[in-house]
């Protein structure tokens, strides 16, 4: 017999927040203050996803030393920390399928890339009225996704099965995560990337607005 749903892991930026325009200024804020060239949101949206070291990482010359990118991570965390909220928000439906899904006392856990500190003052700045069971950003000392190190715990912490439980991001790391997890992976379209992507890399499931996750379950 077919096990019910009955918990969603969910990756953060580009999944339940839009946080390009952010990451984008303060990407910019710190080219400028090395007189590199600019980038676009759209430009963000494709490089997101694998922790801010890598989008600084691409955001510099290919030459660029492990001193450099340092010292202009550093620039971009300052800024970032001054601004990570000011034009972020959920996206379109979130709100309201979330509640749904608590209603129906299904299980919600966030696993994010996005540091930590970040992750869970955003959870409780934009969710406040939500009980997710577990939120982790990137931690140091454990490898960020696609690893499954962080997945596997909030699927312990929910008490949940692989059967149970499914994962919903927006990228290709999200479904890597997903099935390295051995969980079903979904794939949202609202977000960063593009559905292609989300093909590509064998999302279980693709939905293009939030409340087909009430109807998916």
């Amino acid at each position: 017999m077919k096990s019910p749903i009955l918990g969603l892991i969910f990756d953060l930026d580009g999944t339940l927040l839009d946080t390009a325009e952010d990451l984008c200024d303060s990407v910019n804020v710190a080219m400028e203050l090395n007189g590199l060239p600019t980038f676009s949101v759209d430009d963000i949206k494709r490089m997101v996803g694998n922790g801010i070291k890598n989008l600084i990482t691409q955001s510099l010359p290919n030459d660029s030393d492990e001193k450099r990118i340092e010292f202009v991570l550093k620039q971009f965390k300052t800024d970032y920390a001054s601004r990570y909220m000011n034009k972020s928000h959920p996206y379109k439906g979130i709100l309201a399928t979330l509640n749904q899904l608590q209603k129906k006392q299904i299980k919600l856990s966030v696993v994010s890339n996005k540091m930590d500190d970040y992750t869970q003052t955003m959870i409780k700045h934009y969710f406040p009225q939500l009980n997710f069971i577990f939120v982790s950003g990137e931690l140091e000392g454990v490898n960020r996704k696609p690893d499954p190190t962080l997945t596997l715990k909030a699927l312990e912490t929910m008490e949940l099965t692989h059967q149970q439980v499914l994962y919903v991001g927006d990228t290709r790391v999200d479904m890597q995560t997903a099935h390295n997890a051995g969980l079903k992976a979904v794939g949202v379209t609202w977000g960063f990337r593009s559905q292609k992507e989300l093909e590509d890399h064998h999302a279980d499931f693709i939905i293009h607005t939030p409340k087909e996750l009430i109807s998916l379950l």
